[in-house]
């Protein structure tokens, strides 16, 4: 994946999964049996924002737009040797080769973007502090493939790998032109996301929506779910809503792994699942084996 130990705070760039902020609102979250309703139409509050956001997805095209989850910079896998180091990378501060390769124009079936491109993407992610006190030397460029997230799961995709001084592993910053990669018309808005994920049954239909909630059981800190939906042609839209035992006790702010079943009334086929508290993707998973 695009993050590991010692890599640069998730916060920063996005991550698909918000434990600690999912579990902030455990205490506003509220009741019965976990269960789904559907929101009739697509113009249903929220859910129905966010379905006009992805209303241009085109769900039924072939090649499928990748449709990212997760940031397009695959952080070094096992981290920096120092806080120094770390930092001068989360702030952009590189010290670039005389000259980049040109590379090719496509690779793997997608057309590719140049190094000096993947350059201004990953200067772009900067954190913007304070001035740093060491510089990050960039001992190579060359065109390779890292893993990234997508709405689909994480893929190994065309990557350009810049290697660093005394960082042992080497940045990869997704080398896939935009042509290829489809944003909504809106962008997602800026709260996190509280669904983390789902996974797609064999029908095609019946889709396991996971989330950090309150612990289930009948004490006063429990709570059931429901969640809410809306489906259009290109994205079908979830909320998932809680429901407290007791809204007056004061609850740990802890996040337990919790899941809710929903049925589709067809196959969610080629449409992006969408998380309506953020507007964003969700990344939905195959059924296992």
């Amino acid at each position: 994946m695009a993050r590991g130990t010692d890599r640069p705070d998730p916060a920063r760039r996005g991550h698909i999964w918000h434990v600690l902020a999912a579990a902030v609102g455990l205490a506003l979250l509220a009741g019965c049996a976990d269960r789904t309703a559907t929101v009739p139409g697509p113009g249903a509050g929220r859910l129905g924002h966010v379905l006009r956001a992805w209303s241009a997805f085109p769900a039924g095209a072939r090649p499928r737009p990748l449709v990212l989850t997760g940031p397009a910079v695959a952080d070094p896998a096992s981290g920096f040797p120092s806080g120094e180091a770390k930092f001068a990378y989360l702030e952009g501060a590189f010290n670039l080769p005389a000259a980049l390769p040109s590379g090719p124009a496509a690779a793997d079936g997608f057309p590719l973007i140049t190094a000096t491109k993947a350059v201004q993407v990953l200067r772009s992610v900067a954190a913007k502090g304070p001035p740093v006190t060491r510089r990050l030397t960039v001992t190579g460029v060359r065109l390779g493939t890292a893993v990234f997230d997508t709405d689909r799961g994480p893929r190994q995709l065309p990557a350009w790998l810049f290697g660093l001084a005394g960082v042992r592993d080497p940045a990869g910053v997704l080398a896939v032109a935009g042509s290829r990669i489809f944003t909504p018309q809106r962008r997602p808005a800026n709260r996190r996301a509280f669904v983390a994920g789902a996974r797609l049954g064999r029908d095609g239909r019946t889709l396991t929506v996971k989330f950090f909630g309150a612990p289930s059981g009948t004490g006063p800190c429990s709570a059931s779910y429901t969640v809410n939906r809306a489906l259009s042609p290109t994205a079908v839209a979830v909320e998932v809503q809680g429901h407290n035992r007791d809204g007056a006790a004061v609850c740990a702010a802890v996040g337990y792994p919790r899941r809710v079943t929903v049925v589709l009334p067809d196959p969610l086929g080629g449409r992006v699942l969408v998380d309506a508290a953020s507007g964003g993707a969700v990344t939905v998973l195959p059924a296992g084996p």
